[in-house]
């Protein structure tokens, strides 16, 4: 069977997750700890990074945009999450170029400068639907990962505020697109921007439909809790949480 090799809390894993899903395609998922995810991915023919979705006759598609166009190609017609060849699919790509970018690296180095600090909270977040022997190696490695991390993703206080700059744009941007009352990203349809917009954003919104637990809000840091806050009530937010609430289904 197809094979989603991930980081289960991932946010740009839950981006293939969720377009596999919406396009009720088959698959099983197989999720790593960070860092020892390196080892499916290579072993699965991708690069470091997740996810990376393994077809039935052992390629790969090692980047999620690639398993977007897979999902969309064998979705049924009223679940296609992109436009038709034309101007309407350039401007979906483009968008879900734009967060793949300027959204999902951002939320991510904010929430780990805030998350990191904890052994307990991180711990728990990585725990979830990996394998045991996982499990324990990242409690003996987790010091090493934790620097491995902060150095290679820049996890400090400036690069926080510098991403908060970052998302917040990507934010606003998307509530200036609303503002002719549009229910979605591209018009009335709901499709693969909405899913990557509200997929990359979730780790910051805390959505309750998310397929993996998420800690409550009161259990994180009160900066990040607060910031949490102040984006469900920002419009971007309210996008993201609706379509969440609408079409995170299989």
């Amino acid at each position: 069977m197809t094979t989603l090799v991930t980081i289960p809390f991932s946010h740009y894993c839950e981006k293939a997750r969720w377009a596999l899903d919406y396009a009720r395609v088959d698959y099983r998922e197989e999720g790593h700890v960070p860092g020892f995810h390196r080892i499916a991915t290579r072993r699965a023919g991708g690069r470091n990074t997740v996810p990376v979705l393994v077809l039935d006759d052992g390629s790969a598609l090692d980047d999620s945009p690639l398993i977007v166009r897979w999902a969309d190609e064998r979705a049924g017609a009223e679940r296609k999450l992109l436009p038709p060849e034309g101007p309407g699919r350039d401007e979906a790509l483009a968008l879900e170029r734009r967060f793949d970018r300027d959204l999902g690296p951002h939320v991510r180095r904010f929430g780990y400068f805030h998350v990191l600090p904890d052994r307990a909270l991180t711990l728990r977040l990585m725990d979830a639907s990996t394998p045991r022997a996982e499990r324990v190696g990242l409690r003996a490695l987790f010091p090493v990962l934790r620097r491995f991390m902060r150095r290679h993703m820049r996890i400090d206080e400036a690069g926080a505020v510098a991403s908060r700059d970052r998302y917040r744009a990507v934010f606003d941007e998307v509530a200036a697109r609303l503002k002719d009352g549009r229910p979605y990203l591209m018009g009335d349809r709901f499709g693969a921007a909405d899913i990557t917009f509200a997929a990359l954003a979730a780790p910051l919104l805390g959505p309750a439909e998310v397929p993996f637990p998420l800690p409550p809000v009161e259990a994180l840091p009160a900066a990040l809790g607060r910031e949490i806050d102040e984006l469900r009530a920002h419009p971007a937010g309210a996008l993201a949480l609706r379509v969440y609430r609408t079409h995170r289904t299989r």
